[in-house]
Protein backbone atom coordinates (compact mmCIF):
# COMPACT_ATOMS: atom_id res chain seq x y z
CA UNK A 1 0.00 0.00 0.00
CA UNK A 2 2.77 2.37 1.00
CA UNK A 3 4.17 1.68 -2.40
CA UNK A 4 1.44 1.94 -4.19
CA UNK A 5 1.26 5.79 -2.38
CA UNK A 6 4.99 6.47 -3.43
CA UNK A 7 4.00 5.50 -7.15
CA UNK A 8 1.56 7.99 -6.84
CA UNK A 9 3.55 10.87 -5.79
CA UNK A 10 6.26 10.04 -8.28
CA UNK A 11 3.87 9.82 -11.65
CA UNK A 12 1.84 13.18 -10.08
CA UNK A 13 5.67 14.93 -9.81
CA UNK A 14 6.76 13.44 -13.19
CA UNK A 15 3.04 15.16 -15.19
CA UNK A 16 3.70 18.13 -12.84
CA UNK A 17 7.13 18.68 -14.47
CA UNK A 18 6.00 17.53 -17.93
CA UNK A 19 3.27 20.20 -18.07
CA UNK A 20 6.24 23.05 -16.35
CA UNK A 21 8.11 21.97 -19.38
CA UNK A 22 5.16 22.80 -21.85
CA UNK A 23 4.32 25.84 -20.21
CA UNK A 24 8.05 27.26 -20.05
CA UNK A 25 9.06 26.26 -23.81
CA UNK A 26 5.32 28.15 -24.28
CA UNK A 27 6.57 31.16 -22.46
CA UNK A 28 9.46 31.24 -24.04
CA UNK A 29 7.98 30.69 -27.59
CA UNK A 30 5.62 33.91 -26.64
CA UNK A 31 9.10 35.68 -25.74
CA UNK A 32 10.48 34.85 -29.12
CA UNK A 33 7.52 36.24 -31.21
CA UNK A 34 7.51 39.60 -29.39
CA UNK A 35 11.43 39.87 -29.59
CA UNK A 36 11.14 38.24 -33.16
CA UNK A 37 15.13 37.98 -34.85
CA UNK A 38 14.02 38.32 -39.16
CA UNK A 39 15.60 34.47 -40.41
CA UNK A 40 17.63 35.98 -43.09
CA UNK A 41 20.55 33.90 -43.21
CA UNK A 42 21.93 30.66 -44.85
CA UNK A 43 25.33 28.92 -44.72
CA UNK A 44 27.31 31.69 -46.84
CA UNK A 45 25.76 34.24 -44.98
CA UNK A 46 27.44 32.41 -41.99
CA UNK A 47 30.86 32.15 -43.62
CA UNK A 48 31.15 35.57 -44.07
CA UNK A 49 30.30 36.36 -40.54
CA UNK A 50 32.78 33.72 -39.29
CA UNK A 51 36.05 34.47 -42.49
CA UNK A 52 35.19 38.32 -42.52
CA UNK A 53 35.52 38.72 -38.70
CA UNK A 54 39.11 36.76 -38.99
CA UNK A 55 40.65 39.11 -41.81
CA UNK A 56 42.83 41.74 -39.93
CA UNK A 57 44.18 38.24 -38.58
CA UNK A 58 46.86 38.40 -41.30
CA UNK A 59 47.45 41.69 -41.21
CA UNK A 60 48.67 42.27 -38.32
CA UNK A 61 50.03 41.49 -34.79
CA UNK A 62 50.57 37.85 -35.83
CA UNK A 63 54.03 38.53 -36.02
CA UNK A 64 54.75 39.16 -32.54
CA UNK A 65 54.81 35.65 -32.36
CA UNK A 66 56.88 35.04 -34.27
CA UNK A 67 59.67 37.11 -32.88
CA UNK A 68 58.71 34.82 -29.59
CA UNK A 69 59.64 31.86 -31.27
CA UNK A 70 60.98 31.61 -34.90
CA UNK A 71 59.23 30.04 -37.74
CA UNK A 72 59.23 26.57 -36.39
CA UNK A 73 57.93 27.56 -33.00
CA UNK A 74 55.00 29.41 -35.28
CA UNK A 75 54.46 26.56 -36.68
CA UNK A 76 54.10 24.74 -33.51
CA UNK A 77 51.54 27.38 -32.19
CA UNK A 78 49.39 27.34 -35.50
CA UNK A 79 48.90 22.97 -34.92
CA UNK A 80 47.78 24.00 -31.08
CA UNK A 81 45.44 26.81 -32.17
CA UNK A 82 43.85 24.24 -35.06
CA UNK A 83 43.56 21.60 -32.75
CA UNK A 84 41.97 23.01 -29.93
CA UNK A 85 39.73 25.31 -32.38
CA UNK A 86 38.60 22.18 -33.97
CA UNK A 87 37.22 21.06 -31.56
CA UNK A 88 35.41 23.69 -29.88
CA UNK A 89 34.10 23.74 -33.63
CA UNK A 90 33.24 20.05 -33.50
CA UNK A 91 31.07 20.98 -30.33
CA UNK A 92 29.89 23.81 -31.43
CA UNK A 93 27.83 22.52 -34.39
CA UNK A 94 25.94 20.38 -32.06
CA UNK A 95 25.22 22.68 -29.55
CA UNK A 96 24.34 25.26 -31.83
CA UNK A 97 21.38 23.41 -33.27
CA UNK A 98 20.62 22.12 -29.81
CA UNK A 99 20.10 25.51 -28.44
CA UNK A 100 19.77 27.72 -31.42
CA UNK A 101 19.66 31.00 -29.51
CA UNK A 102 21.71 34.41 -29.97
CA UNK A 103 23.33 33.75 -26.57
CA UNK A 104 25.63 31.58 -28.33
CA UNK A 105 28.74 30.38 -25.71
CA UNK A 106 26.01 31.78 -22.76
CA UNK A 107 23.25 29.82 -23.72
CA UNK A 108 25.34 26.88 -24.10
CA UNK A 109 26.88 26.96 -20.76
CA UNK A 110 24.19 27.89 -19.24
CA UNK A 111 22.80 24.56 -19.78
CA UNK A 112 25.35 22.68 -18.09
CA UNK A 113 27.36 25.60 -15.29
CA UNK A 114 24.09 27.27 -14.35
CA UNK A 115 23.71 31.39 -14.38
CA UNK A 116 26.83 32.46 -12.68
CA UNK A 117 28.90 30.33 -15.41
CA UNK A 118 26.76 31.62 -18.18
CA UNK A 119 27.11 35.19 -16.92
CA UNK A 120 30.91 34.75 -16.86
CA UNK A 121 31.10 33.19 -20.45
CA UNK A 122 29.36 36.07 -21.79
CA UNK A 123 31.03 38.69 -20.12
CA UNK A 124 33.91 37.16 -21.23
CA UNK A 125 32.41 36.98 -24.82
CA UNK A 126 31.78 40.56 -24.61
CA UNK A 127 36.09 40.91 -23.84
CA UNK A 128 36.80 38.56 -26.26
CA UNK A 129 34.97 41.06 -29.20
CA UNK A 130 34.89 44.40 -27.24
CA UNK A 131 38.73 43.59 -27.31
CA UNK A 132 39.21 42.45 -30.28
CA UNK A 133 37.21 45.76 -32.24
CA UNK A 134 39.71 47.71 -30.31
CA UNK A 135 42.48 46.15 -31.59
CA UNK A 136 40.90 46.48 -35.64
CA UNK A 137 40.50 49.96 -34.53
CA UNK A 138 43.75 51.07 -33.20
CA UNK A 139 45.50 49.06 -35.76
CA UNK A 140 43.49 50.29 -38.71
CA UNK A 141 43.91 53.98 -37.38
CA UNK A 142 48.07 53.42 -37.23
CA UNK A 143 47.86 51.93 -41.02
CA UNK A 144 45.87 55.01 -42.15
CA UNK A 145 48.55 57.03 -40.80
CA UNK A 146 51.30 54.91 -42.42
CA UNK A 147 49.76 55.36 -45.64
CA UNK A 148 48.30 58.61 -45.41
CA UNK A 149 50.33 61.39 -43.60
CA UNK A 150 49.00 64.14 -45.03
CA UNK A 151 45.07 64.40 -43.59
CA UNK A 152 43.82 63.45 -40.11
CA UNK A 153 43.55 59.85 -39.76
CA UNK A 154 40.95 60.73 -36.88
CA UNK A 155 38.14 61.97 -39.71
CA UNK A 156 39.18 58.72 -42.06
CA UNK A 157 38.39 56.64 -38.95
CA UNK A 158 35.09 58.24 -37.58
CA UNK A 159 33.59 57.99 -41.28
CA UNK A 160 34.41 54.35 -41.21
CA UNK A 161 33.15 53.48 -37.71
CA UNK A 162 29.75 55.59 -38.46
CA UNK A 163 29.92 53.64 -41.66
CA UNK A 164 29.54 50.54 -40.47
CA UNK A 165 27.20 51.29 -37.04
CA UNK A 166 24.82 52.38 -39.45
CA UNK A 167 25.11 49.12 -41.59
CA UNK A 168 24.59 47.18 -38.41
CA UNK A 169 21.33 49.54 -38.07
CA UNK A 170 19.35 48.02 -41.28
CA UNK A 171 18.60 44.58 -41.93
CA UNK A 172 20.69 41.40 -41.62
CA UNK A 173 20.28 41.02 -45.18
CA UNK A 174 21.75 44.32 -46.28
CA UNK A 175 24.54 43.91 -43.50
CA UNK A 176 25.42 40.52 -44.77
CA UNK A 177 25.11 41.44 -48.61
CA UNK A 178 27.87 44.54 -47.62
CA UNK A 179 29.96 42.06 -45.89
CA UNK A 180 30.37 39.27 -48.15
CA UNK A 181 31.56 42.24 -50.24
CA UNK A 182 34.03 43.44 -47.82
CA UNK A 183 35.16 39.78 -47.34
CA UNK A 184 35.79 38.68 -50.77
CA UNK A 185 37.52 41.54 -51.34
CA UNK A 186 39.58 40.71 -48.48
CA UNK A 187 40.47 37.43 -49.81
CA UNK A 188 41.45 38.64 -52.73
CA UNK A 189 43.92 40.94 -51.23
CA UNK A 190 45.58 37.90 -49.64
CA UNK A 191 45.73 36.14 -52.93
CA UNK A 192 47.42 39.12 -54.22
CA UNK A 193 50.15 39.13 -51.48
CA UNK A 194 50.01 34.84 -51.98
CA UNK A 195 51.06 35.65 -55.61
CA UNK A 196 53.66 38.10 -54.99
CA UNK A 197 55.37 36.14 -52.91
CA UNK A 198 55.31 32.38 -54.74
CA UNK A 199 58.48 32.88 -56.24
CA UNK A 200 60.33 33.90 -52.99
CA UNK A 201 59.88 31.15 -50.53
CA UNK A 202 62.34 29.03 -49.79
CA UNK A 203 62.10 25.95 -47.34
CA UNK A 204 65.07 26.09 -45.28
CA UNK A 205 63.95 29.58 -43.78
CA UNK A 206 60.54 27.69 -42.95
CA UNK A 207 62.45 25.04 -40.35
CA UNK A 208 64.68 27.64 -38.40
CA UNK A 209 63.96 27.46 -34.52
CA UNK A 210 64.93 30.28 -32.27
CA UNK A 211 67.13 28.15 -29.85
CA UNK A 212 67.15 30.59 -27.07
CA UNK A 213 63.17 30.65 -27.13
CA UNK A 214 61.93 27.45 -28.54
CA UNK A 215 60.72 26.12 -25.21
CA UNK A 216 56.73 25.64 -23.94
CA UNK A 217 57.40 29.62 -22.24
CA UNK A 218 57.92 30.66 -25.94
CA UNK A 219 55.01 28.78 -27.07
CA UNK A 220 52.32 29.79 -24.69
CA UNK A 221 53.88 33.41 -25.78
CA UNK A 222 53.27 33.03 -29.17
CA UNK A 223 50.01 32.13 -28.87
CA UNK A 224 47.63 34.89 -28.34
CA UNK A 225 49.11 36.48 -31.07
CA UNK A 226 48.68 33.32 -33.48
CA UNK A 227 45.29 33.20 -32.26
CA UNK A 228 44.27 36.41 -34.21
CA UNK A 229 44.28 33.74 -37.87
CA UNK A 230 40.68 32.24 -35.30
CA UNK A 231 39.65 35.11 -33.23
CA UNK A 232 36.08 35.78 -33.62
CA UNK A 233 35.05 32.31 -35.63
CA UNK A 234 32.62 32.47 -32.41
CA UNK A 235 30.63 34.94 -33.98
CA UNK A 236 29.03 32.49 -36.41
CA UNK A 237 27.50 30.97 -33.00
CA UNK A 238 25.58 34.07 -32.02
CA UNK A 239 23.20 33.97 -34.97
CA UNK A 240 21.20 30.91 -34.82
CA UNK A 241 18.02 32.86 -33.88
CA UNK A 242 18.45 34.75 -37.58
CA UNK A 243 18.93 31.39 -39.23
CA UNK A 244 16.46 29.55 -41.38
CA UNK A 245 17.61 26.08 -41.07
CA UNK A 246 19.66 25.60 -38.21
CA UNK A 247 20.23 21.97 -38.14
CA UNK A 248 22.01 22.30 -41.34
CA UNK A 249 23.64 25.76 -42.20
CA UNK A 250 25.42 26.15 -38.51
CA UNK A 251 27.33 23.24 -38.79
CA UNK A 252 27.90 23.98 -42.71
CA UNK A 253 28.61 27.53 -41.75
CA UNK A 254 31.06 26.67 -38.61
CA UNK A 255 33.28 23.84 -40.79
CA UNK A 256 33.25 26.81 -43.55
CA UNK A 257 34.65 29.49 -41.57
CA UNK A 258 37.16 27.27 -39.39
CA UNK A 259 38.75 25.94 -42.87
CA UNK A 260 38.99 28.90 -44.45
CA UNK A 261 40.81 30.16 -41.11
CA UNK A 262 43.14 27.04 -41.05
CA UNK A 263 44.18 27.96 -44.96
CA UNK A 264 44.75 31.05 -44.16
CA UNK A 265 46.88 30.78 -41.46
CA UNK A 266 49.15 28.25 -42.56
CA UNK A 267 49.59 30.17 -45.97
CA UNK A 268 50.51 32.98 -44.54
CA UNK A 269 53.33 30.74 -42.42
CA UNK A 270 54.52 29.25 -45.55
CA UNK A 271 54.70 32.66 -47.90
CA UNK A 272 55.68 35.10 -45.23
CA UNK A 273 58.18 33.21 -42.77
CA UNK A 274 59.46 31.34 -46.31
CA UNK A 275 60.06 34.79 -47.82
CA UNK A 276 62.23 36.69 -45.72
CA UNK A 277 64.13 36.21 -42.61
CA UNK A 278 62.18 35.69 -39.60
CA UNK A 279 63.94 38.25 -37.28
CA UNK A 280 63.29 41.45 -39.70
CA UNK A 281 59.64 40.66 -39.15
CA UNK A 282 59.48 41.18 -35.61
CA UNK A 283 59.58 44.86 -35.45
CA UNK A 284 57.21 45.43 -38.34
CA UNK A 285 53.54 47.01 -37.33
CA UNK A 286 52.12 45.58 -41.00
CA UNK A 287 54.15 42.10 -41.71
CA UNK A 288 52.56 41.49 -45.50
CA UNK A 289 52.76 44.78 -46.39
CA UNK A 290 57.10 44.65 -45.14
CA UNK A 291 57.72 41.49 -46.78
CA UNK A 292 55.67 42.92 -50.05
CA UNK A 293 57.34 45.93 -50.12
CA UNK A 294 61.01 43.58 -49.54
CA UNK A 295 60.48 40.89 -52.16
CA UNK A 296 58.51 43.08 -54.88
CA UNK A 297 60.17 46.55 -54.51
CA UNK A 298 60.49 47.38 -57.51
CA UNK A 299 56.53 46.46 -58.39
CA UNK A 300 54.93 49.54 -57.28
CA UNK A 301 51.59 48.53 -58.94
CA UNK A 302 51.87 45.76 -56.84
CA UNK A 303 52.85 47.45 -53.77
CA UNK A 304 50.20 50.41 -54.63
CA UNK A 305 47.14 48.12 -54.84
CA UNK A 306 47.84 45.43 -52.28
CA UNK A 307 48.50 49.32 -49.86
CA UNK A 308 45.43 50.53 -50.93
CA UNK A 309 43.28 47.37 -50.97
CA UNK A 310 44.24 46.34 -47.56
CA UNK A 311 41.98 48.74 -45.42
CA UNK A 312 39.28 46.23 -46.74
CA UNK A 313 40.87 43.80 -44.29
CA UNK A 314 40.38 45.90 -41.29
CA UNK A 315 36.65 46.78 -42.32
CA UNK A 316 35.40 43.59 -42.66
CA UNK A 317 37.25 42.32 -39.46
CA UNK A 318 35.64 45.44 -37.74
CA UNK A 319 32.38 44.60 -39.30
CA UNK A 320 32.51 41.22 -37.76
CA UNK A 321 33.89 42.59 -34.05
CA UNK A 322 30.88 44.85 -33.79
CA UNK A 323 28.54 41.74 -34.96
CA UNK A 324 29.68 39.81 -31.95
CA UNK A 325 29.97 41.89 -29.29
CA UNK A 326 26.39 43.41 -29.91
CA UNK A 327 24.73 40.07 -30.06
CA UNK A 328 26.35 38.85 -27.09
CA UNK A 329 25.12 42.09 -25.14
CA UNK A 330 21.58 42.16 -26.33
CA UNK A 331 21.31 38.19 -25.44
CA UNK A 332 22.82 38.93 -21.53
CA UNK A 333 20.43 41.74 -21.85
CA UNK A 334 17.22 39.95 -22.44
CA UNK A 335 18.06 37.48 -20.10
CA UNK A 336 18.62 40.18 -17.27
CA UNK A 337 22.01 40.06 -16.36
CA UNK A 338 22.77 43.64 -18.16
CA UNK A 339 20.55 46.50 -18.11
CA UNK A 340 17.02 46.21 -19.96
CA UNK A 341 17.57 49.11 -21.99
CA UNK A 342 20.49 47.57 -24.09
CA UNK A 343 17.84 45.17 -25.65
CA UNK A 344 15.58 47.36 -26.93
CA UNK A 345 14.42 46.55 -30.39
CA UNK A 346 14.05 48.53 -33.54
CA UNK A 347 10.26 48.25 -34.08
CA UNK A 348 10.82 47.54 -37.86
CA UNK A 349 14.26 46.61 -38.80
CA UNK A 350 14.70 44.63 -35.51
CA UNK A 351 17.99 45.59 -34.54
CA UNK A 352 19.51 46.58 -31.25
CA UNK A 353 21.08 50.14 -31.38
CA UNK A 354 22.23 50.37 -27.84
CA UNK A 355 24.21 47.14 -27.81
CA UNK A 356 25.58 48.30 -30.89
CA UNK A 357 26.66 51.90 -29.67
CA UNK A 358 27.37 51.24 -26.23
CA UNK A 359 30.32 48.60 -26.07
CA UNK A 360 31.49 50.31 -29.89
CA UNK A 361 31.81 53.31 -27.47
CA UNK A 362 33.97 50.97 -25.18
CA UNK A 363 36.01 49.78 -27.63
CA UNK A 364 36.81 53.04 -29.52
CA UNK A 365 38.17 54.23 -25.76
CA UNK A 366 40.59 50.61 -25.09
CA UNK A 367 42.19 51.82 -28.61
CA UNK A 368 43.26 54.56 -27.42
CA UNK A 369 44.23 53.68 -23.60
CA UNK A 370 45.97 50.39 -24.70
CA UNK A 371 48.80 49.25 -27.05
CA UNK A 372 47.79 46.64 -29.61
CA UNK A 373 49.38 43.82 -27.39
CA UNK A 374 47.93 44.43 -24.51
CA UNK A 375 44.27 44.11 -26.19
CA UNK A 376 45.76 41.75 -28.18
CA UNK A 377 46.82 39.25 -24.91
CA UNK A 378 43.46 40.32 -22.92
CA UNK A 379 41.30 39.22 -26.10
CA UNK A 380 43.08 36.02 -26.15
CA UNK A 381 42.65 34.72 -22.66
CA UNK A 382 39.08 35.55 -22.52
CA UNK A 383 38.63 33.84 -25.41
CA UNK A 384 40.50 30.54 -23.89
CA UNK A 385 38.11 30.75 -21.13
CA UNK A 386 34.77 30.84 -23.20
CA UNK A 387 36.48 27.80 -24.64
CA UNK A 388 36.97 26.58 -21.84
CA UNK A 389 33.80 26.88 -20.07
CA UNK A 390 31.87 25.71 -23.04
CA UNK A 391 33.48 22.29 -23.52
CA UNK A 392 33.22 21.34 -19.63
CA UNK A 393 29.57 22.72 -20.40
CA UNK A 394 29.56 20.46 -23.11
CA UNK A 395 30.64 17.49 -20.85
CA UNK A 396 28.33 17.60 -17.86
CA UNK A 397 25.53 18.29 -20.35
CA UNK A 398 26.40 15.16 -21.97
CA UNK A 399 26.44 13.28 -18.69
CA UNK A 400 23.17 14.01 -17.88
CA UNK A 401 21.10 14.00 -21.37
CA UNK A 402 23.21 10.87 -22.83
CA UNK A 403 20.49 10.75 -25.39
CA UNK A 404 21.46 13.74 -27.57
CA UNK A 405 25.07 13.15 -27.75
CA UNK A 406 25.49 9.21 -28.61
CA UNK A 407 28.54 10.17 -31.22
CA UNK A 408 30.07 12.17 -28.28
CA UNK A 409 30.08 9.08 -26.20
CA UNK A 410 32.99 7.30 -27.89
CA UNK A 411 36.44 6.85 -26.22
CA UNK A 412 38.06 8.44 -28.63
CA UNK A 413 35.70 11.34 -28.67
CA UNK A 414 36.01 11.55 -24.75
CA UNK A 415 39.96 11.63 -24.93
CA UNK A 416 39.67 14.59 -27.57
CA UNK A 417 37.60 16.40 -25.23
CA UNK A 418 39.73 15.75 -21.98
CA UNK A 419 42.96 16.27 -24.01
CA UNK A 420 41.76 20.18 -25.20
CA UNK A 421 40.43 20.79 -21.43
CA UNK A 422 44.36 20.01 -20.59
CA UNK A 423 45.57 22.10 -23.19
CA UNK A 424 43.63 25.01 -22.38
CA UNK A 425 44.62 24.97 -18.22
CA UNK A 426 48.06 24.26 -19.78
CA UNK A 427 47.38 27.95 -21.83
CA UNK A 428 45.92 29.42 -18.82
CA UNK A 429 48.80 28.45 -16.63
CA UNK A 430 50.82 30.41 -19.03
CA UNK A 431 48.94 33.60 -18.63
CA UNK A 432 49.52 32.76 -14.38
CA UNK A 433 53.14 32.66 -14.97
CA UNK A 434 53.50 35.95 -17.06
CA UNK A 435 50.99 38.31 -16.22
CA UNK A 436 48.73 37.47 -13.32
CA UNK A 437 51.44 37.82 -10.61
CA UNK A 438 52.63 40.83 -11.87
CA UNK A 439 49.34 42.50 -12.29
CA UNK A 440 47.34 40.71 -9.83
CA UNK A 441 45.71 43.46 -7.80
CA UNK A 442 43.98 45.06 -11.20
CA UNK A 443 42.72 41.15 -11.88
CA UNK A 444 41.28 40.47 -8.80
CA UNK A 445 39.92 43.87 -8.35
CA UNK A 446 38.35 43.43 -11.94
CA UNK A 447 37.00 40.01 -11.10
CA UNK A 448 35.76 41.43 -8.24
CA UNK A 449 33.64 44.27 -9.51
CA UNK A 450 31.94 41.76 -12.41
CA UNK A 451 31.23 38.94 -9.47
CA UNK A 452 29.91 41.47 -7.59
CA UNK A 453 27.67 43.00 -10.06
CA UNK A 454 26.28 39.53 -10.66
CA UNK A 455 25.20 39.37 -6.78
CA UNK A 456 23.84 42.42 -6.51
CA UNK A 457 21.99 42.93 -9.87
CA UNK A 458 22.48 40.64 -12.41
CA UNK A 459 20.95 37.14 -10.18
CA UNK A 460 17.85 39.80 -8.91
CA UNK A 461 17.03 39.96 -12.77
CA UNK A 462 17.08 36.85 -14.65
CA UNK A 463 14.16 36.90 -17.28
CA UNK A 464 13.03 33.26 -16.88
CA UNK A 465 10.83 33.73 -20.02
CA UNK A 466 13.97 34.66 -22.04
CA UNK A 467 14.87 31.58 -24.47
CA UNK A 468 18.11 30.43 -23.01
CA UNK A 469 16.72 30.64 -19.15
CA UNK A 470 13.96 28.67 -19.96
CA UNK A 471 15.87 26.12 -21.89
CA UNK A 472 18.04 25.48 -18.99
CA UNK A 473 14.43 25.13 -16.58
CA UNK A 474 13.58 22.65 -19.06
CA UNK A 475 16.60 20.48 -18.98
CA UNK A 476 16.69 20.67 -15.39
CA UNK A 477 13.12 19.34 -15.26
CA UNK A 478 13.55 17.00 -17.23
CA UNK A 479 16.77 15.39 -15.47
CA UNK A 480 14.18 15.25 -12.21
CA UNK A 481 11.85 13.10 -15.04
CA UNK A 482 14.44 10.91 -15.72
CA UNK A 483 15.71 11.15 -12.03
CA UNK A 484 12.03 9.60 -11.02
CA UNK A 485 11.61 6.63 -13.48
Amino acid sequence: MLQDKESLVFSNDMISDSQDILITNRIAEDFLQNQYMKKNLDTKSLWVLGAGTIMAGPLIGWNFGVGEVGPLGMFVALVILSFYYCVFILISSKLSVLYPYIGGPYAYVRQGLGSFGAYWTGVLTCFEFIGGTAVVLAAFRNYLAFINTEYSTLFYLSFFIVLLVNLQLFSSTVMTFVHYCFTCCALGVLVIFLLGTFETVQSANLLIAAPIFFDWRGILNALPFMSLFFMGLENITMTAEEVRFPGRSMPNGLYLGFFTAVVISFSIWCFSVGSVNWQLLKASEFPLLFILVNVKSQDKVLISTFTVMSSVGFIAALQGFINGYSRQVYALSRGGYFPSFLSKLHPIRKTYPFAIFVPGAISLGLSYLFSIKSLIVGAFYSAVMVHLLIIISFIKIRNSEPEFFYPYRRMWDSCLLYLTVVILTGILFGFVHRYLFENWKIIFLCLSIISLYYFIYGIKNIRQEAPEEAAAASKIRRNKIRFLK
